[in-house]
């Protein structure tokens, strides 16, 4: 393969670190070794490449070094594309996928993140304390969301797929990379000791856990969202370019 910048784009307790093993452990296993790139562009983190914002010559530096590589590596990421990186999409230079989730269910991981962070004197989610804050954090995210979303060669992941259809997940990923190899492998690679954040692990848990009145307010607050990438993902196309109606639809200046 040529070299390629893969983003692995996500919200926040959203399966993404999960996503991006499942992205790094294909590429391993079909031959491109996910090497670290340099620290000043991808953070301190031993443990993946992690990136969040890039300058026009931080992108430029990137592809460098990726094209020194001369094969594809994956970067995590939680923030929106910038335009140098909106521009390394637009060229084919980099594909990315986007891991969302219902609402509701972010919502009720993020409150026990945060419970979990004062327990632990962490200021990491330590301001989720009631499930408005939550709503507020969710709500500034969507913007990010929708601006990888709106890009080419995005691949749409719910939570619920990633983490409980892995094997079609990881094929998903193989098709967009256009490389082959065994999911149950793979996943088998990617659950064997990898750090995946995996917080209760229950499927549609608000049903169980979020009271009639607050399933109510969340399906008005995040009706647009809910409505085109939860209850018909099935339609969605496969290589990005999705638009959402307002309020979360989001113009890019590049």
């Amino acid at each position: 393969m040529k070299p390629l910048i893969y983003f692995s784009y996500g919200m926040t307790k959203c399966g993404t670190t999960l996503a991006f093993h499942m992205v790094s452990e294909a590429l391993a296993q079909a031959g491109f070794e996910q090497h670290r790139l340099p620290a000043h562009l991808i953070g301190p983190n031993k443990k993946l490449n992690f990136g969040q914002h890039f300058t026009d010559d931080q992108t430029d530096e990137l592809w460098a070094a990726v094209r020194s590589i001369g094969h594809p590596i994956v970067i995590k990421t939680h923030t929106r594309p910038d335009p140098a990186i909106v521009r390394l999409i637009q060229n084919g230079q980099a594909i990315a996928h986007a891991c969302y989730r219902d609402p509701r269910d972010m919502a009720l991981s993020m409150l026990d993140h945060g419970i979990r962070a004062r327990e632990a004197g962490k200021p990491a989610f330590a301001e989720i304390e009631t499930l408005e804050d939550a709503k507020s954090g969710i709500r500034n995210q969507c913007d990010s969301l929708t601006a990888w979303l709106r890009l080419p060669n995005i691949l749409p992941l719910d939570f619920e797929d990633i983490a409980f259809d892995m094997q079609t997940t990881v094929q998903r990923i193989l098709d967009q990379l256009d490389i082959s190899g065994d999911p149950e492998k793979i996943v088998a690679k990617v659950l064997d000791g990898r750090f995946t954040q995996l917080n209760k692990g229950i499927s549609q848990r608000h049903k169980s856990e979020m009271s009639p009145q607050d399933v109510r307010e969340f399906d008005l607050e995040f009706a647009p969202l809910m409505t085109r990438l939860i209850d018909n993902k099935h339609s969605l196309p496969t290589d990005g370019a999705i638009s959402l109606p307002p309020p979360y639809e989001l113009r890019i200046s590049v």
